[in-house]
């Protein structure tokens, strides 16, 4: 019995002409929009490696480094195809700002990309999860919007189930059918583009790249089935087809609109957080005041050491080349009073970008679990994480950040040398000036951790997929066909 309805099911979606619709936007949207961001990734990588050539042609040793500043660049992502993400939002690249001193580096967020073409920031990306969020979970809707409803309004539905047919069996076929096609239909669409991917030299099966796209085809699996089941849901509340495809355009665009951009203005209004620029203003201020307490403390400590006051300037650093005992001390104690205002300054620093980070994360986390209410919301976290296009891949970019500095620190900013007297200051390098200019290299979010922070995402598409069919079962069992 369902093999018999099975296949009623399946010719009848297929005889429909919304199959052909389904067809042909699965056979020239997935393509397309491979070919457009493939295109659009290689014009990053050609960008990204000519930033590399430039830098490290202007970048040769270690003086160069402290002269100029030192960078690190980020490569784009192979895997926008799936998911392009914040990936516009995210830095391009990792810049020391001004001269490297031995007060240690200072290193900044550089997003200098270029609006090449606006028009794609101002109607978004045509990514797979754009056209599987968007495109492919209205068409599974238009495929099961009257799949019960629309019996009841024929009357055909009274007179199946007045036969010896059992209702599970009814609704698990309805399911069935309209999954298969829709499956079939978009891995189709996933494998012309696959095709055209490799034409254009898409290393698809490579090995950090081969398992991160099949997952993302499985989440896309998972999300339509969620949206089958949806629709099913609706379906079978309604009496007609008119009221069930209202109803479900109305539920679609409040979990694909209102839910996901809603929490964002509610998680500002929960938990306020200060504007990056003003949060620089308050680090600018501090830096300004520690540089004047040192500036003070120096001052007084040539102010008050016996011998040095009445030296000039030119007497002194005579003295300090010579070996004079009274000008080393007064050296070295100046030195150890920088040391000292270093660190501090590095702790309140620290300190104040400690706490705006866990304000700023506390407030992420909860415009996530809002919008978490959605599976549009969990199908596009998913995506993104997995193409190396989301909030985990701004965490690493910020510890990259952190190591860029140490690394700066210790190759060059620890090896300066600076002597202060009175308005007079002279500067050295202990190191070897020739020395190869020091490079980090990134290291990319590991899939691991992508699947642990992706996990919550994941189980809950899973789970409301399974909700939609449970809650269309129950309905569809209480139906009164009379």
């Amino acid at each position: 019995m369902f093999r018999f309805i099975f296949y009623k099911e399946l010719q009848e979606n297929i005889k429909n002409f919304r199959f052909i619709i389904a067809l042909i936007l699965c056979l020239t949207i997935i393509p397309l929009g491979f070919y457009v961001n493939y295109k659009d990734f290689q014009a990053k990588q050609k960008s990204y490696e000519e930033s590399i050539k430039l830098y490290e042609g202007s970048h040769k040793t270690i003086i160069d480094t402290q002269r100029q500043g030192g960078a690190a660049f980020r490569p784009p992502s192979p895997l926008s195809i799936l998911s392009s993400g914040i990936e516009f939002l995210l830095p391009n690249s990792i810049e020391s700002v001004g001269f490297l001193t031995e007060m240690g580096a200072q290193t900044q967020f550089n997003n200098d990309r270029s609006l090449d073409n606006p028009y794609s920031f101002l109607y978004g990306y045509l990514d797979l999860s754009f056209i599987v969020s968007v495109i492919i979970s209205v068409l599974a809707m238009l495929m099961t919007y009257n799949s019960v409803a629309g019996e009841k309004e024929r009357r055909t539905l009274g007179q199946i189930l007045s036969n010896a047919v059992p209702r599970n069996t009814v609704i698990l076929a309805k399911m069935s059918s309209s999954f298969l096609l829709m499956a079939v239909l978009f891995l189709l669409g996933i494998l012309i583009g696959i095709f055209i991917l490799i034409l254009q030299g898409f290393e698809i099966f490579s090995p950090g790249l081969f398992s991160r796209f099949f997952l993302g085809v499985g989440f896309s699996l998972l999300y339509i089935f969620t949206f089958l089941n949806f629709g099913l849901l609706v379906s079978s509340l309604n009496k007609n087809a008119i009221s069930s495809i209202v109803s479900l355009m109305f539920f679609w665009v409040l979990l694909f609109m209102i839910l996901p951009k809603g929490s964002v203005i509610l998680s500002k209004i929960i938990k306020p957080v200060k504007s990056q620029q003003v949060i620089d203003l308050e680090k600018n201020q501090i830096r300004q005041q520690i540089e004047k307490e040192e500036w003070e403390d120096i001052q007084k400590l040539r102010e008050t050491m016996p011998g040095i006051k009445e030296m000039s300037f030119k007497e002194f650093f005579k003295k300090l080349r010579e070996g004079d005992e009274k000008a080393k001390e007064y050296a070295k104690e100046q030195n150890e009073k920088r040391e000292f205002y270093k660190i501090k300054l590095e702790k309140e620093l620290n300190k104040v970008d400690s706490y705006y980070d866990n304000e700023r994360s506390l407030q992420a986390a909860i415009a996530q679990n809002i919008s978490r209410l959605s599976p549009v919301s969990c199908f596009i976290h998913l995506m993104a994480e997995t193409s190396n296009a989301g909030f985990l891949e701004y965490e690493q970019w910020k510890k990259t950040r952190s190591l860029f500095k140490q690394l700066l620190d210790t190759e060059i900013c620890s090896k300066q040398e600076h002597t202060q007297f009175g308005q007079v200051g002279t500067f050295g390098f202990k190191g070897d000036k020739n020395a190869p200019m020091p490079k980090l290299a990134y290291q990319p979010v590991s899939l691991h951790r992508i699947m642990t922070k992706a996990l919550p995402d994941f189980l809950l598409l899973i789970l409301y997929g399974v909700l939609f069919f449970a809650c269309s079962y129950v309905v569809f069992l209480r139906y009164d066909v009379r």
